[in-house]
């Protein structure tokens, strides 16, 4: 149905005022860390998705998408805005100067924890985990040993226990990387796999907007409101003060669902607060307006035509049925 409606006759309903979509890398090349995880599109593909926007709607900058917020309005025209989460090294050797080619603005969201490789995402110990699981000859006795330190159930395959991992029981992927002999620091060491901070700071200065994303991407609906708040504003708090951007943005990592209106009463408001929050809910609206839901658009099987027809028959077909927004608690 999507691709069958002329984008035009689309561009009418009120989510194609700021179109949002997401990534969270682009390469050419299999990144072990991220294979396991999700896909990911390569530079053909994503020069042919910014060509398609770039055809059909206007690139707004963070700075103009922060006023119409703030003055409730929508953009004039039919607007996008690219975000690309998690800080990988290839926003720097890759996205940055495509984007920068076409005169594309961005804001990078990004985990003050893994920033100049300090430390490595617990999802990419997994994806690590998995390639090696793949890749190398264990013998039976290893993957027992490498079951049980996952708490896996007898005879249970340990992918299968790897992928059941969360950021409360992350520590379990360092204990089976040990049994599986991983080395996760030689690994972050050797191929960097995050933005350095002097990396950041020259993405800042060629006029690109940054954000926060977490401390160290928990899934939110595992914390509680206090750990919440402590993730959001520390995670912002860092690029304010290492870079002195006079501005606060945040994008959940993984997703918004399950947090409640609590949350954003608390650090939209005050001295330091957030002047936009991105969720994951396919353009929806939300209590706030100051609160933007992004879709995912980096699967290399689904051209960005193809996605930005879908989220905005979606989004019309649920305005028609008066489900056109996110519900708080």
């Amino acid at each position: 149905m999507a691709n069958a409606c002329p984008i035009r006759l689309l561009q009418k309903t009120p989510a194609s005022r700021l179109l949002l979509p997401y990534h969270h890398l682009v390469s050419d090349s299999v990144v072990p860390h991220i294979r396991h995880l999700y896909p990911y599109k390569g530079t053909k593909a994503f020069e042919a998705d910014l060509d398609y926007l770039l055809k059909h709607f206007r690139p707004a900058s963070l700075p103009e998408v922060m006023t119409a917020a703030k003055e409730n309005r929508p953009l004039s025209g039919n607007s996008f805005l690219l975000t690309f989460d998690d800080g990988l090294r290839e926003v720097a050797d890759i996205i940055a100067p495509m984007l920068q080619r076409k005169g594309i603005p961005a804001v990078f969201f990004l985990n003050s924890a893994f920033l100049d490789n300090r430390s490595l995402f617990y999802k990419f110990k997994i994806s690590l985990l998995i390639d090696a699981l793949q890749q190398r000859p264990y013998s039976k006795s290893e993957l027992q040993a490498a079951g049980q330190a996952l708490n896996a159930a007898p005879g249970e395959d340990p992918a299968m226990a790897l992928r059941r991992i969360t950021w409360r029981s992350k520590d379990l992927a360092d204990k089976a990387g040990e049994v599986l002999g991983l080395d996760f620091s030689a690994y972050l060491e050797k191929e960097r796999p995050f933005l350095s901070l002097e990396q950041v700071g020259a993405l800042v200065r060629q006029g690109f907007s940054i954000g926060g994303h977490s401390v160290d991407h928990p899934y939110y609906n595992e914390l509680s409101l206090e750990e919440q708040v402590s993730q959001t504003r520390e995670s912002v708090e860092f690029l304010v003060k290492h870079f002195g951007v006079d501005y606060r943005v945040f994008a959940f990592p993984h997703t918004d669902a399950g947090v409640s209106g609590a949350f954003f009463e608390t650090v939209m408001q005050g001295e330091q607060a957030v002047d936009l929050v991105f969720g994951t809910g396919n353009q929806q609206k939300d209590m706030l307006p100051g609160i933007l839901h992004r879709f995912n658009c980096e699967r290399p099987d689904i051209g960005i035509s193809s996605s930005t027809k879908g989220i905005l028959l979606l989004n019309g077909l649920k305005s028609l049925a008066g489900r056109g927004a996110v519900k708080r608690t």
